[in-house]
């Protein structure tokens, strides 16, 4: 799998992989909300490409309170448990901390993938029952970071 920097030609094929994650990841409503993304503020957004094609993307941002977000995430459906969503994770990890050093890396996440990213460290700060619509809990998770994790 190749990682490169988001393109805006690129926009359509990532709104693709968003909607192959309806219902069980996102809401049909979110799709606006990541366009408005992709279009203002995709500043370090990565796509994932194997073959040629765009099976996955995700970003990281700087948050006003000194911590990093891992932002908008997501591997096509016909391509979730094959590690590739590992893959990504690790990687944007990786560009945080390159980027941002060892501040806090945050996720706004749902309780479908809560037990993912908890093996790779994050832990639970928040938990908002439907919060992003019916059967799709918030569950905002934090990993602190330090020069000693070696999980990754």
């Amino acid at each position: 799998m190749a990682m490169r920097r988001y393109e805006s030609r690129d926009l359509e094929s990532v709104v693709e992989v968003f909607r192959s994650n309806i219902p069980k990841y996102f809401t049909p409503g979110e799709e606006s909300e990541l366009r408005e993304f992709l279009e203002k503020e995709a500043e370090e957004y990565y796509v994932a490409e194997t073959g040629g094609e765009i099976i996955g993307a995700g970003g990281v941002a700087l948050n006003k309170d000194q911590t990093v977000s891992l932002c908008w995430g997501m591997i096509r459906a016909d391509h979730l448990g094959t590690g590739k969503g590992l893959e990504l994770t690790e990687f944007r990890i990786q560009k945080a901390q390159e980027k941002y050093g060892l501040l806090p890396i945050v996720i706004s996440t749902s309780q479908h993938t809560q037990g993912f990213y908890e093996k790779l460290g994050f832990q639970m700060t928040k938990h908002v029952p439907e919060g992003f619509g019916p059967g799709i809990d918030i569950c905002e998770m934090r990993l602190n970071v330090s020069t000693t994790d070696t999980h990754r």
